[in-house]
């Protein structure tokens, strides 16, 4: 398994450390399985294996909670198989596969809500902030110094594309002489 990937700033406490470390995770979920055992053959606790899994899936990747559901499975299983099975063996396998059909719904639930989620932060982060400007050519100072045409910039960062033209001011600013000698010699028009 791989390791996380960096996270990104976040305020959400269940995005920072250590609930965004997988290792920590392997831990709670050992704990919460520790806790079903001991619990006894009568208060069972799968329903806790909910939180260590929705957590991997969050901040660790959709595989990776994918195997720590199913290794909470097996040993939810075990746990069973060691305090007597209160039923036959195939309805035992049956009920396992629910809870393992159910826990993996809801890692996948949690793992596309997580990428849906990273990929609108991305979208936000584009163009968040303060741009710095240069006053007279408009070009724009990035994160390291360096400066860019404020159409080369923004493109990088997002999915806008630029069209050019002339707004009527720049037109009579930048081209009003021109635009009055083409008058004067156009003359009046005979009709």
């Amino acid at each position: 398994m791989s390791e996380c990937p960096p996270p990104p700033p976040t305020e959400y406490f269940f995005e920072r450390h250590p609930w965004n470390n997988q290792w920590i995770l392997f831990a709670v979920a050992l704990v919460v399985s520790c806790f079903d055992y001991l619990a006894g053959p009568i208060v069972f606790f799968p329903v806790l294996f909910v939180i260590p899994v929705a957590l991997m899936a969050w901040n660790c990747g959709l595989r990776t909670a994918l195997v720590l559901g199913a290794i909470l499975c097996v040993i939810r299983f075990s746990i069973q198989y060691a305090w007597g099975i209160p039923y036959t063996l195939p309805v035992a396998i049956i009920n396992a596969g629910v809870r393992l059909a159910v826990l993996f719904f809801i890692t996948f639930l949690c793992g596309k809500l997580s990428e849906q989620t990273q990929v609108l932060r991305a979208r936000v982060r584009t163009l968040e902030g303060l741009l710095p400007t240069c006053s007279f050519c408009k070009d724009i100072r990035d994160e390291t110094g360096n400066w860019h045409q404020i159409e080369e910039y923004v493109s990088s960062r997002s999915a806008a594309r630029f069209t050019h033209g002339i707004c009527p001011n720049c037109v009579t600013k930048h081209y009003g002489d021109i635009l009055s000698k083409e008058t004067k010699n156009a003359g009046p028009s005979v009709a």
